[in-house]
């Protein structure tokens, strides 16, 4: 799949007049420690020993102008890993042919970014907002942000400073999903994290409007996910009753019971909506929300999230607070409880199966949590930004955010407190 747009994107260099071509190049980067005061892992790197892979991040990125029409992009980063926990990797975020017949329209091809979120094109640069990070309950939706393929751009001019555009794109993407195993399946599947490689199907329409105080956005995005390995995806769990009060969900089809339902590929369709505007005397506030809904399974992913954010310049600082919410749907939420539920001991291979269906819940991506943030940017100077935040997240039924200790419950009806230090830079 790469290789073809690859070849597409090479094709149509091939046919460019020879010509010296402008080239420009920037970087930008993030330094982050962030600590936390809790025994269990939450977004993967925030730990109570403290972390800084949850929010480093160095990038750059070269842009090519070939003719007044064609141009391309490059940008990678290095970060942690998507496909395992341990060690950094280097991934292109861009790289893309661009052609631009007339001044109001641009086409695209190769390696771009989801149009997802109000912050999408600039989602690794932290120089360019000025919170810490941005809320995980809204920008967590996605397994991936980037895909490969083909986007197409109409823009109409507003006035003097504002214009509208139209994005619609499709194509694919292959990632690995994380899945958190607490206890794992001995002598199968270990504790921790696991991953599952998996290939995606992209389109959407995005209506975006930007003046020189206010940006909008608007979406809907339709997702086909399929494992790599072809495996198809349970519709529900049946529940195998063998007696009063004993019983379990068949979530395997070497159990015994009536069979698994499932549905190949999984669909989802988000819609997104998003808003920044700034009010004068140094004001400003940013709100964003997304639902998704899970077409075909119970066991899936089927969400709403968003997030409101205040700030206020003062000199050189902006203090911020943001509030963020994500809860799952109650059908995802009862699932998880069901199958982790404890199992009668009268059950035979009752701990086998125990652990069976908590490997089953750990694939249900839900979660019901909040948080609160308070923190504040302060401007070094244009291309360099220190940043300081507490941010209490409150957990009711659970959440998959959380990585839960071997041998442990699953924190509910709690809080995790994080407190992060960020240097953001671009050159």
């Amino acid at each position: 799949m790469k290789r073809t747009w690859l070849c597409c994107a090479l094709a149509a260099l091939l046919h460019l007049p020879a010509q010296a071509v402008d080239l420009s190049w920037s970087g930008f980067g993030t330094l982050g420690y962030a600590q936390t005061n809790r025994p269990y892992t939450y977004q993967r790197f925030l730990r109570d020993e403290g972390s800084f892979e949850r929010d480093t991040v160095l990038g750059g990125q070269v842009d090519a102008q070939f003719t007044p029409q064609w141009s391309a992009t490059a940008q990678v980063t290095l970060a942690p890993s998507m496909r395992h926990d341990r060690g950094w990797s280097i991934t292109p975020s861009w790289a893309f042919v661009g052609w631009r017949p007339s001044d109001d329209w641009l086409v695209r091809v190769g390696r771009l970014r989801l149009p997802l979120y109000l912050y999408s094109e600039s989602l690794d640069v932290g120089q360019s907002r000025d919170m810490v990070r941005l809320p995980t309950e809204m920008y967590s939706i996605v397994p991936s942000n980037d895909f490969n393929g083909l986007s197409v751009t109409k823009t109409w001019l507003l006035g003097n400073s504002g214009e509208v555009s139209v994005d619609a794109y499709t194509g694919r993407a292959r990632t690995g999903a994380r899945l958190w195993h607490r206890d794992g399946l001995p002598p199968f599947i270990a504790s921790g994290a696991g991953f599952v490689d998996v290939n995606v199907r992209v389109t959407g329409l995005v209506l975006t409007a930007r003046d020189t105080d206010l940006q909008l956005r608007v979406g809907v995005h339709r997702a086909a996910t399929n494992r790599s390995s072809g495996e198809p995806v349970p519709v529900k769990f049946p529940y195998v009753a063998l007696g009063p009060g004993l019983g379990y969900y068949q979530v395997d089809g070497s159990m015994y019971g009536p069979g698994i339902p499932t549905v190949n590929p999984l669909r989802n369709t988000i819609a997104t909506l998003g808003a920044e505007y700034s009010f004068g005397q140094g004001w400003g506030i940013a709100a964003e929300f997304a639902r998704d809904f899970q077409h075909g399974s119970e066991v899936g992913s089927d969400t709403r999230g968003g997030y409101l954010a205040l700030s206020r310049r003062i000199g050189d600082f902006v203090p911020y607070t943001s509030v963020a919410a994500l809860r799952s749907s109650r059908v995802s939420l009862d699932w998880v409880d069901q199958l982790t539920a404890p199992l009668s001991p009268y059950l035979p291979g009752s701990a086998q199966i125990a652990a069976a269906q908590r490997m089953a819940a750990a694939g249900i991506y839900a979660a019901d949590q909040r948080s609160l943030a308070v923190g504040s940017a302060y401007h070094l100077s244009t291309t360099s930004k220190l940043k300081f935040e507490w941010m209490r997240t409150r957990i009711g039924r659970g959440s998959r955010l959380v990585d839960t200790p071997a041998g442990s419950e699953p924190p509910r009806d709690t809080h995790i407190d994080v407190l992060s230090v960020n240097y953001n830079f671009v050159f």
